[in-house]
Formats: C-alpha cells, sequence, structure tokens
C-alpha cells in the first residue's frame, strides 16, 4: 500500500529556487527536489517535534530518501521584482541592486501530493504524521503550507512527476527535469550541510547528492482547455482571481459588471455597436435578447470569497468576441479605485469542463442557491410569500425551457449583505438594474425532471444573481492507498 503526503498551500504560492541555479535567474523548481523535502522534514523534527524517537526519525527518513512521485498542481510562473539599495547608495548616488521573486502560483488551497510506492511501519507512519502536521512551509518562508498524511486523496488538475530510471528510454521531446536527490543509502549527517559550507568545501552539490531526472508522463487537466473543431463555437470560459485580497461573496455583482464591461471595451467597434453582440446581450437593432442563449457572467465563490468567474454562453461565442473576452486580465471601476480584481484565463470548453462546480456530473433533480435568487416581479397583495415564490421560480424554469419546478423549499441565509444591483446600471440611472428594492432569499428547489445546469434564475440572473448548483457532487477521481 503506498504512502501518501500531502501539502496544502493556503495563499496558493511556492517558492522555491534550484540548486545550482541563481535567485535572479527567475527558476521555480517544480517539481520539489526529494533532497528538499528530506531536509524540510529533518528541520521539522529537530525544532517542532523533538520528542520523537531518534531512532524511529532516522530510519523514516532513510525509508523516504526513496525517490516518490509527485503531484503538482496546475500553476503558472511569476515573480516580482525587488530593489535594494547597494553600497554605492550610501554616498548620496542613487544606486540599487534588483533581486527577483521567483514563484509558482496554484490556485488557492491547491494541493501537492508525494508519494512512495511503499507502506511505513505502524511507527513510521505515525512519526510522518507527526512531522506532516507541524510543516509551517516548503520551501522558502513565503510558501506557507500545511501538511497530512492521506489514506484517500483526490487527484484532480494536476502534472504527475515520476523518477526516470537511467536504464530506462524517454520518449524524445518528453517533458523531463533533473532535480538533487539523496544516494541511498541515506547519509544522514549530508542533510544537515548548509549552502555556505558546500561551496566553502568546493563542492558543487552537497555530498551524499546527485542529480535526478523527472519526467512529466501527465500533464494537469487544464478545465477543458482542448482544441475546438472547425467552426465549432466556445461556450464557456473561466477565469481564475490571481491576487492575495479576494472579494467578498456578497460584491460578486460587481465584478461580474465589470467584467462585462472590460469584455466590451476589447471589442474593436464602435461604442454603440458593443454591446449588440453576445457579450454585450443585444440584437442588430438594439433592443435585448431573449431566450437566455447570450452572456452569463457568473461568480466562483469558496469560503465567502469570490475565487473566480465564469462567462457562460449557451449560443456560442464567435471568434472575434472570445478573443476579446480572453484578453481581460484586469477589472477595475473609475467610480470606486477599490474595485480592483487581476484575473486570468483558466478554461475554454463546455460548462461542464469549464466550471464543474455549477453543473451536475450526472443530471440533478435537486439544486441549492449559491446566490440569492431576486424575482423579477414584485409580488403581488395578499400572495402568500412561499406560493410567490415558487410562482416565480416556476415562470423563470419555463422561460429557460427546463424542467417544470416540483417544490421549493426556504433556506435560512442572510440575503441583505448581497449587492443586487449593477453599479455601470446605476451610475447611468437605470431604474431596472441599478436599484435593488426587491426582497431577495436563498432557496432549494426541487425539478420534475434532472438537468446538468448551469442554472440562474430571476432578476440580474446574466450577471450572477439567483445563481443554483447541485446539491450533491460527485466525488473527483482520487489516489486511494489500496
Amino acid at each position: 500500500m503506498p504512502t501518501t503526503l500531502v501539502l496544502r498551500f493556503p495563499w496558493g504560492r511556492y517558492h522555491a529556487t534550484p540548486w545550482g541555479r541563481h535567485v535572479n535567474e527567475g527558476v521555480v523548481e517544480l517539481p520539489p527536489s526529494p533532497w528538499r523535502l528530506l531536509r524540510a522534514l529533518y528541520a521539522v523534527w529537530r525544532t517542532r517535534a523533538p520528542e520523537l524517537d531518534e531512532q524511529t526519525a532516522h530510519a523514516l527518513l532513510a525509508r523516504l530518501a526513496e525517490p516518490p512521485t509527485f503531484y503538482v498542481p496546475r500553476h503558472s510562473l511569476s515573480h516580482t521584482r525587488h530593489y535594494f539599495p547597494d553600497m554605492a547608495h550610501r554616498s548620496g548616488a542613487a544606486s540599487v541592486d534588483r533581486t527577483l521573486d521567483a514563484f509558482a502560483v496554484f490556485e488557492r488551497d491547491a494541493e501537492l501530493g508525494v508519494q512512495w510506492p511503499f507502506e511505513l511501519t505502524p511507527s513510521q507512519r505515525a512519526a510522518l504524521e507527526r512531522l506532516a502536521g507541524s510543516i509551517p512551509y516548503f520551501g522558502r518562508a513565503d510558501s506557507v503550507c500545511s501538511g497530512f498524511l492521506a489514506t484517500g486523496w483526490e487527484l484532480g488538475p494536476h502534472d504527475t512527476w515520476v523518477p526516470v530510471d537511467v536504464a530506462g528510454s524517454v520518449v524524445e521531446d518528453a517533458p523531463v527535469t533533473s532535480v538533487l536527490a539523496p544516494d541511498l543509502p541515506l547519509q544522514l549527517d549530508a542533510l544537515l550541510a548548509r549552502p555556505v559550507e558546500v561551496r566553502q568545501g568546493g563542492l558543487l552539490f552537497p555530498a551524499g547528492t546527485h542529480l535526478l531526472a523527472y519526467q512529466r508522463i501527465r500533464p494537469a487537466f487544464r478545465f477543458g482547455r482542448q482544441p475546438r473543431r472547425r467552426g465549432e463555437q466556445a461556450t464557456a470560459v473561466r477565469f481564475s482571481a490571481l491576487q492575495a485580497g479576494l472579494p467578498p461573496q456578497t460584491d460578486s455583482l460587481i465584478y461580474t459588471d465589470l467584467l462585462r464591461q472590460g469584455a466590451l471595451s476589447k471589442l474593436g467597434r464602435l461604442p454603440e455597436e458593443r454591446t449588440r453582440t453576445q457579450l454585450g446581450g443585444r440584437a442588430a437593432d438594439g433592443a435585448a435578447m431573449t431566450g437566455h442563449g447570450h452572456a452569463h457572467y457568473l461568480p466562483l465563490i469558496t469560503d465567502r470569497r469570490l475565487t473566480g468567474l465564469v462567462v457562460w454562453v449557451p449560443n456560442g461565442l464567435p471568434d472575434d468576441e472570445l478573443k476579446a473576452l480572453t484578453s481581460v486580465d484586469q477589472l477595475y471601476s473609475k467610480v470606486n479605485p477599490d474595485w480592483r480584481l487581476t484575473v486570468r484565463v483558466a478554461g475554454i470548453g463546455p460548462p461542464r469542463q469549464v466550471a464543474p462546480e455549477l453543473t451536475a456530473p450526472r443530471p440533478a433533480a435537486v439544486w441549492r442557491s449559491v446566490t440569492p435568487f431576486t424575482p423579477a416581479r414584485y409580488p403581488k397583495r395578499n400572495a402568500g410569500w412561499l406560493d410567490y415564490l415558487g410562482t416565480e421560480v416556476a415562470n423563470e424554469l419555463k422561460n429557460r425551457s427546463l424542467p417544470p419546478l416540483r417544490a421549493v423549499t426556504l433556506r435560512s441565509e442572510e440575503w441583505q449583505p448581497w449587492r443586487r444591483y449593477r453599479p455601470s446600471a446605476r451610475m447611468r440611472r437605470d431604474t431596472r438594474q441599478g436599484q435593488a428594492t426587491r426582497p431577495s432569499v436563498f432557496l432549494r428547489i426541487e425539478l420534475a425532471e434532472p438537468t446538468r445546469g448551469p442554472l440562474a434564475l430571476g432578476h440580474l440572473s446574466h450577471f450572477g444573481l439567483g445563481l443554483f448548483a447541485p446539491e450533491s457532487v460527485e466525488a473527483a477521481p482520487r489516489i486511494t492507498d489500496s
């Protein structure tokens, strides 16, 4: 039974420079080197778990010296530039040295898996669980993470890297990299060597180590980034939010509105013609499109924070509109400078691949509110509240040619803090979309027949209000220890 160690990065950042490379080269060590992992476990033992038996800890490290398989979450590489005053700066001249901080950007709470093809003894497994739970960071101190020992682990969008046997063959043009690994058997004293001591000894690498090749045998699944067939139009585009301070979920409508404005601004057309597109939602004569086949700008929410956006266009996006949409990388408002968000395209394809959170792997009949449902009309006098909501939901389903409603129930969640108007509509004094006068509610609805979704109903449903998700979603494929 294999042993699987999982490192979770809550900030979605991994900082690590490969051995033998200068920090200003801007290189990130991915996959991580087995040598780095062993040194991290040794340091955690000495500083955070000194109660562990020395014999058990030594035996554990010697066993883990065998090169593991790494499962690296999908990522992009980035860097920041820092300028420090140098010695000449003291004389009054403006003189600085530039330093790069390169890092890999994961999604928040992304998990990096490390798997060895063997089973540990009970005492060794208990020791590894203690060490994993005490890991404060991995790589540089900026790479805050937590670890745990998994008995079953969800394998999602991960690159799979395996050690390459020198006697084996490698496919031509296969992705291969070299990382530092310990010699076998492990020389425990070598783990204590500091880089400055290795350099003073005239060595390029620490004693008892060597460079080991790793080959990527399976690339990360990229939310349906598959080549489209000729003439086939994209129906969904996913954006990930890539900044430290993510907006609260209650401000989702701000950023769906800003995404629409940003996409329309990228179209090479006259301002009055930009809205007459699938992205703009108006026909060639300027009238609003009917049938709900044009663009829906939907939020992706995790832990009450806006972590991404999805543009869903059932009618499909023409190539020029797709190019304009995917050119958006910054959302900002001239009215409020605090409304800013850095985004990057994370996937293009059908909704079930691009936005699995909003679709059902199999057609589902029961759906729950992600954002508050706002009726499109005011309630009639003397009408019961729940009956009125049921009528409104049934009408919305009928207008979208979806299965009829079987039952509706209320969910006890606060809807008042949610922004329920489009800021751009309020600026132009649009009384229909620039006000938030209608009461809203979180619902659980049951349909007469199952459907796949996405499902967005009610007032401003094309901007993320009234968004529903299937109540139960199948688990992703797992790496199991059996």
